[in-house]
């Protein structure tokens, strides 16, 4: 915990996306080959990312200016059908595109607060139920730094207690070029606004400074916000009055908080161990529709040489082979469980030049054919 002069270090809104949920989004295959599943169901980590329901305020946002999001997400070249998905997150790089092209659509140079007054404490899954169940506002806002990598990889939070105040500081580990400005004002917005859903009453920080140059407006962020902002900082951070969020919370519940913070936790490790087997299926996935794809293919996408891939996969108990054999057999098991899907569809989507091929791999995979499968009841 946090002692005083101390700081602790990080460690309904869019129907219209939700209809557009494509099946081949959720990869969540059934449980006969436990690694194949596990290895498949994690989330991506290859480059820096933040959850990708931050989307859907963001869509909501462009909605109320009355800008059509689903056009506006696929301009900067965001899957909307993936939205929904808890496991899918957004690179970096195409959400600060899409807050580029949000403030110049809307004309707003206050999109990002407008943004994150649409957030609902379900947009942060397990954490944001995790939020709401602490015992005081500051116990969220630790539960914040802590998982702040969850939220976003460019995060790099801190809470000092400095006397009767707190600050949190919202720094950046990660520079870009034509960086979004409507990016911090989202970030503060979306902490200012959580730490008043905890209190369930109107909570303002005593002040709020922000590493952005100062807006036309400026008067908009202080009502918005309601507190004294001020620009042009080296670092963005909110400061509270101690007292103010020390206050116990009647809608506290430690143990609902606890079983949050342990599925948060979970999924935050498993984020952040990213395996080459992972990165395989990922890409053996995105190529089976054109045919099955050999190693070398897979180990040029991954920018690795055969040797070196091969390698990893050993040292991961594992074989590329085995993996494409896996994921086709797992796909396979997924696609003939929907009504909507043939036979012949799914063959082609694993990649296999002739349906009468798939059947004869399907049986010696199984030991029943394609259609007998099917008729099947599924395994509880």
């Amino acid at each position: 915990m946090a002692v005083a002069g101390k700081t602790i270090p990080a460690t309904d809104c869019n129907t219209g996306i939700g209809d557009r949920v494509a099946s081949i989004v959720s990869v969540i295959l059934f449980p006969w080959n436990s690694r194949i599943v596990n290895i498949m169901n994690q989330p991506l980590a290859l480059q820096h990312s933040l959850m990708a329901t931050f989307i859907l305020p963001v869509a909501r946002a462009l909605r109320l200016c009355g800008i059509d999001a689903l056009d506006v997400l696929d301009e900067v070249g965001i899957d909307a059908a993936k939205a929904a998905n808890p496991d899918w997150r957004v690179p970096h790089a195409k959400f600060n595109a899409l807050m580029t092209r949000s403030v110049e659509l809307s004309d707003d140079e206050a999109f990002g607060l407008l943004a994150a007054e649409q957030l609902q404490p379900q947009v942060l899954h397990g954490l944001g139920l995790a939020w709401l169940a602490s015992d005081t506002v500051y116990d969220g806002l630790q539960r914040l730094v802590r998982f702040g990598k969850l939220v976003s990889t460019t995060l790099d939070m801190q809470l000092i207690e400095e006397r009767d105040l707190v600050h949190m500081v919202l720094g950046r580990n990660v520079e870009m070029d034509g960086f979004a400005f409507a990016n911090r004002d989202y970030a503060v917005g979306m902490v200012t606004r959580m730490s008043q859903m905890t209190l369930g009453e109107f909570l303002a920080p005593v002040a709020i400074e922000i590493e952005r140059p100062t807006p036309r407006e400026p008067q908009r962020w202080d009502y918005m916000l309601s507190s004294r902002v001020s620009f042009e900082a080296d670092a963005t951070r909110i400061t509270w009055s101690r007292a103010d969020i020390m206050e116990p919370l009647v809608t506290g519940d430690p143990a609902l908080a606890r079983v949050n913070d342990e599925q948060t936790q979970a999924y935050l490790e498993s984020f952040l161990s990213q395996t080459m087997s992972r990165e395989v299926v990922d890409k053996i996935v995105e190529r089976l529709p054109d045919g099955p794809p050999n190693q070398q293919q897979i180990a040029d996408a991954l920018h690795v040489s055969n040797r070196t891939l091969q390698r990893k996969l050993k040292d991961e108990g594992t074989s590329f082979m085995n993996l494409l054999q896996d994921t086709r057999l797992q796909l396979a098991r997924k696609y003939l469980r929907q009504p909507s899907r043939s036979v012949v569809e799914t063959s082609y989507l694993l990649g296999f030049s002739e349906p009468s091929t798939f059947s004869r791999a399907f049986k010696r995979w199984t030991g029943v054919a394609p259609a007998d499968f099917r008729s099947q009841p599924p395994e509880q």
